[in-house]
């Protein structure tokens, strides 16, 4: 498995430890309403907000069930993406399989099949998961080095802008010494003379 003593550790500490891996939906889904349709003798069927719990690269172990609000609580980013209107498609977080350049579509769709939508869901995939399909292993070591390399480039990229707020900032503070200087020259000028 992946998780080492301080993550299991921390999994028992927390009860939403792991919520950062699972793949989560929402949306209106049909519930059948059994009093109504009974009184009425026709089938009633009332909207009502879903919420479908999936673990990347397991298609055996899915949760799909009318939405509760522990549910809205613990998953709130995606809620809130749902009730911004945003289709299932448009509530993954991460960088998409699709925009990531070392797979081919045909890999992109094998692994929409194992509910695998994101670069960081695959790179943190379970152990067992990977022995069930060939390659697997290989595609989260990528998928670990390039969000490493990722992070990494954020870092300096983030230094860089640093650094070069700084050089603008000792060029505006020379500028004004410089004017400063100008000024109380020609002030000893005018006076001196």
């Amino acid at each position: 498995m992946d998780l080492d003593i301080a993550d299991a550790m921390n999994s028992q500490a927390r009860p939403d430890a792991g919520d950062d891996r699972l793949f989560v939906i929402f949306y209106m889904g049909i519930l059948r309403d059994e009093q109504r349709s009974v009184e009425e003798g026709r089938p009633i069927f009332n909207d009502v907000e879903h919420v479908r719990i999936m673990i990347p690269g397991d298609k055996l172990n899915i949760i799909d069930r009318p939405a509760r609000d522990s549910d809205r609580t613990r998953f709130a980013k995606q809620y809130m993406a749902f009730r911004q209107g945003h289709a299932e498609e448009e509530q993954i977080s991460g960088t998409r399989l699709t925009e990531w350049p070392f797979l081919s579509r045909g890999q992109c769709e094998e692994l929409r099949y194992l509910n695998v939508r994101t670069v960081e869901q695959l790179a943190t995939l379970r152990d067992d998961l990977l022995a069930k399909v060939p390659g697997l292993t290989s595609l989260k070591h990528h998928a670990q080095a390039w969000l490493d390399k990722a992070k990494d480039a954020a870092a300096t990229a983030k230094m860089a802008q640093a650094l070069e707020e700084r050089d603008n900032r000792i060029e505006n503070l020379e500028l004004v010494v410089r004017e400063q200087a100008e000024r109380i020259e020609k002030l000893l000028t005018k006076v001196g003379a």
